[in-house]
């Protein structure tokens, strides 16, 4: 019983480790200019919400509309027809992060633009029905200025830009 109270042990105090280093090692420096998050409500489109499926698992954080930069990592199509983006935030922006956005989400911010093709999952099919855009078609690889509504995923337990009302690319 000892030898598996210590193998935990060492397990979390590994796992806290490995948090803190990442979180002190992606700190942004006090000379580097701080970029803000916040914008006007006027940039997001809060007609998007009556589209999202479940809204009730968003839990809408700080200010509810802000622009971030970054660069699109991984796609993927949901079942509920939003895109997944994992997308790498610049430096500036990585106080969004929660843990669970780096120990399940690679470090990434998630993107998530509503109803973006076909419904495959039937309890999903109503909140889309009547969407008439934005419209987005991101490539990896490729870094954005994206404004959307901040929000924690209660399900999961992520932050979020859900829903994105833009994306731009940037150079």
């Amino acid at each position: 019983m000892k030898q598996i109270r210590a193998i935990v042990f060492v397990l979390l105090v590994g796992c806290c480790s490995f948090f803190v280093t990442y979180r002190l090692s992606h700190t942004p420096q006090a000379s580097e200019p701080q970029a803000s998050s916040q914008t006007s409500d006027q940039q997001c489109d809060a007609t998007l919400w009556q589209y999202v499926y479940h809204p009730a698992r968003l839990q809408v954080l700080g200010d509810s509309c802000i622009s971030v930069t970054g660069s699109v990592e991984d796609i993927r199509k949901e079942a509920d027809d939003d895109l997944h983006i994992l997308f790498q935030l610049d430096q500036q922006f990585e106080s969004l992060l929660n843990e669970k956005n780096i120990l399940k989400q690679y470090g990434d911010l998630i993107l998530e633009p509503i109803c973006q093709g076909t419904v495959r999952q039937a309890d999903a099919t109503e909140p889309c029905s009547g969407y008439n855009g934005p419209y987005f078609e991101p490539q990896i690889g490729q870094r954005y200025l994206v404004s959307g509504t901040y929000v924690h995923d209660i399900d999961h337990g992520w932050n979020e830009l859900h829903p994105v009302t833009s994306m731009q690319p940037i150079q």
